[in-house]
């Protein structure tokens, strides 16, 4: 508690620079660009937080839920990649939910359907770091050859990538129509708690929106 009073501080000191406040309504959150209403947007927070597709990360009684909407193939993903994974070491008050949005299409839709077919497995997480290992060079033959390396057992990937395809396109569906709501305009971009902040960050600015 103490870290993060420290943390909070120290954020009302600095500012938080492109964060994007969202006001709460009741149950519905109003995404607001710079402080400034954007018009349409609404979106319940459960959907983004608890949408039972999603991997979480962390801690999952986290009191701070993070939602990073990202592509294994954008480069400032892979920047940030490394970022969230040093948060998560440091402070184990925070449950981070992964948001599948493979904006770049290609290989990176068939590496965000191998990385929820993982989960299933309860090997998303080395799968997750196997992806991330390639960045912009991610294509077919990698996805799988990082599945592999990660250990999964591959006869069942492949029967759940067939078997289980509309569960796969609707997970993405799912984040792709809430990315959608909260005008969010590429990847990398995160919810943290009630704020919006879009595009990648420094660890310092990381710690002020945490805060």
């Amino acid at each position: 508690m103490g870290q993060r009073f420290m943390r909070r501080r120290a954020a009302l000191l600095g500012g938080l620079g492109a964060v994007a406040a969202m006001g709460v309504a009741g149950s519905q959150w109003l995404a607001h660009a710079q402080g400034s209403p954007r018009a349409g947007t609404q979106v319940n927070p459960n959907t983004i937080f608890r949408d039972p597709g999603d991997p979480v990360l962390g801690n999952p009684n986290g009191s701070l839920t993070i939602a990073e909407f990202f592509d294994y193939r954008c480069p400032f993903c892979v920047r940030m990649h490394p970022l969230l994974n040093r948060l998560l070491q440091e402070d184990r008050d925070i449950r981070l939910v992964i948001k599948e949005w493979p904006v770049f299409g290609g290989a990176s839709v068939t590496a965000a359907k191998v990385a929820l077919a993982a989960n299933w497995q309860g090997r998303f997480v080395p799968v997750h770091e196997a992806l991330f290992e390639h960045g912009r060079a991610l294509d077919e033959a990698k996805v799988r050859a990082a599945a592999e390396k990660a250990g999964m057992d591959m006869a069942r990937l492949d029967s759940d990538l067939s078997g289980r395809a509309t569960d796969l396109q609707a997970s993405l569906g799912r984040v792709s129509m809430q990315a959608n709501a909260l005008g969010l305009q590429g990847t990398p971009a995160y919810v943290v708690g009630p704020y919006l902040v879009p595009g990648a960050m420094t660890y310092d600015t990381l710690l002020q929106v945490v805060a």
